[in-house]
């Protein structure tokens, strides 16, 4: 590197720093010069001011039983997903998110199909946000395509068309998120409007913490996109102490309730058998018109009601109106 001062220049600086000739920028001690106060962060610095009353704390860990919930819902969406569009989906519930409002709808995906609904008697106003790309494959879906039509979506807005069926697909979500809540409390949805320009929602103020939670959907061949469920995290702070605890527990109870319907109206082979015997294949084997066989039972007073097979009930022949009836006498347990 080049020298910038000569060794003699080095030499006079030395001389005068030591006979106190040169200036070091020292300032006496009996002349302190007052230190100037650091100025104020501007609105342009890379300083922001800290306000506690908008922290943005965080739900994951701390209500347990949200997630539980949002998991729960992810099951609905294969149901509605299967029922509407007829498409078997693998929808995963990713992660669950707090944030304010004002940089959440700075997080949407845009253009988005955005709904605006109401979960009663939680307070407040929730979203339903579906990317722009997995909305205009829906539609496709619906009215006989494929899915993977190839859409311009920046700058096209959502037909009347497609806006209602959007619509009432978010209202088939909301059913959906009506029987996710349901252990914890019971929720009636209301859809209001639709949106795409987050700034025109007015769902809440923009310092208000809300929950989000993601959601993808894959379809067949490539085909998928984010689905947003969010709403305002004070709705639920009369419910906090239950969505501290697991509410995995009625989950068993709902499944037993979803099959019981169509357990019981399966349809059985049921029988009113008089009489059991034995008898030796060859005497069936030689028997034709006429031949009687000796019943062990007293007619039609001692019958047996059979259910796929096996004995269930006991009782007597008679009738009715003209019609031959069973009326039922005991319950048999011992089969």
């Amino acid at each position: 590197m080049k020298q910038v001062l000569s060794q003699d220049e080095v030499d006079s600086l030395l001389r005068g720093i030591a006979e106190e000739s040169v200036d070091t920028g020292k300032a006496a001690p009996s002349d302190p010069e007052p230190v100037p106060a650091a100025p104020p962060p501007s609105a342009n610095s890379d300083f922001k001011p800290y306000n506690f009353l908008r922290s943005e704390i965080t739900a994951r860990g701390r209500l347990p039983g949200l997630e539980i919930i949002f998991n729960k819902f992810t099951r609905r969406l294969h149901t509605i997903f299967g029922s509407e569009l007829g498409k078997s989906v693998d929808a995963g519930f990713e992660d669950m998110d707090v944030m304010l409002y004002e940089n959440l709808i700075k997080k949407f995906p845009l253009p988005s199909s955005i709904h605006l609904v109401r979960l009663e008697p939680l307070r407040g106003l929730g979203l339903f946000v579906i990317e722009a790309r997995l909305a205009y494959a829906m539609v496709d879906i619906f009215f006989g395509g494929t899915g993977h039509r190839v859409a311009k979506v920046e700058g096209r807005d959502f037909t009347p068309i497609e806006t209602n069926f959007l619509g009432k697909f978010v209202s088939k979500m909301l059913r959906g998120m009506e029987e996710a809540w349901q252990p914890v409390i019971q929720l009636s949805g209301h859809y209001i409007r639709s949106e795409m320009n987050p700034y025109l929602l007015g769902a809440s103020s923009m310092g208000d913490v809300m929950i989000v939670a993601n959601y993808r959907i894959d379809m067949s061949q490539g085909v998928s996109g984010t689905i947003f469920f969010c709403f305002p995290l004070s709705s639920v702070e009369e419910l906090r102490e239950q969505l501290k605890s697991s509410v995995e527990a009625p989950e068993d109870g709902d499944m037993v309730g979803r099959l019981h319907l169509p357990l019981v109206a399966a349809e059985v082979d049921v029988q009113a058998v008089v009489s059991v015997l034995s008898m030796k294949l060859k005497d069936i084997i030689r028997m034709c018109p006429g031949d009687m066989i000796q019943l062990s039972s007293q007619g039609l007073d001692n019958i047996e009601l059979w259910v796929e097979g096996r004995p269930k009930f006991q009782g007597r022949g008679a009738q009715k109106d003209g019609n031959r009836i069973f009326v039922v006498s005991d319950r048999i347990t011992n089969h």
